[in-house]
């Protein structure tokens, strides 16, 4: 079979334009991958700031902090979340630890509302007796504490506030119709379990 040069003429074109299709489709698929690379790791870097999966995480993590930070009184049936401070806002929606006391060894205080609100938490405590058990829990553990005292107090009176050598919980509320008055529960622990969560 002989070629003519026409012939010979449109093969050369056709092939010249076959290596460039070929030369095209790599260097097409070549950019795309660094293209896709460079998506992906700028995808990295922002899924290293805030990525979806670990905000989720965070939010469960956070979530578990809060649930973790409880006051449980079995004879009340009370088990509720604990949050830093003593704010309006706060006692709310929590039981309040005063800030300037301890959150594990020591005093630890909380403040709670006992009615008129939609979360009084510390409606009971009133009926609380020596002997009945208190079980404050955080991140670093539980402890269970034993009532030994409880009494109204005058409403100026911070000293059961104060650190103490031995771990003790207090819990503070209001007297109804008593202004001037404040109901304050003490327990001395009696056990202590630490990373049980």
């Amino acid at each position: 079979m002989s070629y003519t040069k026409k012939n010979l003429d449109t093969l050369s074109l056709l092939l010249t334009i076959s290596i460039l299709m070929i030369f095209y489709l790599i260097y097409s698929s070549i950019s795309l991958a660094t293209i896709s690379k460079n998506n992906l790791n700028s995808d990295m870097v922002y899924s290293q700031e805030i990525p979806i999966e670990n905000q989720t995480q965070r939010q469960i993590v956070q979530a578990n902090l809060v649930n973790k930070w409880r006051i449980q009184i079995p004879k009340l049936n009370l088990d509720a979340h604990i949050e830093e401070g003593t704010t309006g806002d706060i006692l709310l929606r929590a039981v309040g630890h005063f800030e300037n006391t301890s959150k594990w060894n020591g005093n630890v205080c909380l403040a709670g509302h006992n009615r008129g609100y939609q979360c009084n938490f510390f409606q009971k405590i009133k009926d609380l007796k020596i002997g009945d058990e208190i079980i404050y829990c955080t991140e670093q553990g539980k402890k269970v504490y034993q009532v030994q005292m409880n009494k109204v107090i005058l409403e100026t009176d911070w000293s059961y506030i104060e650190n103490t050598k031995d771990d003790r919980i207090t819990l503070i509320t209001c007297e109804e119709n008593r202004g001037e008055y404040r109901r304050c529960i003490q327990g001395v622990q009696i056990s202590e379990t630490k990373d049980v969560f």
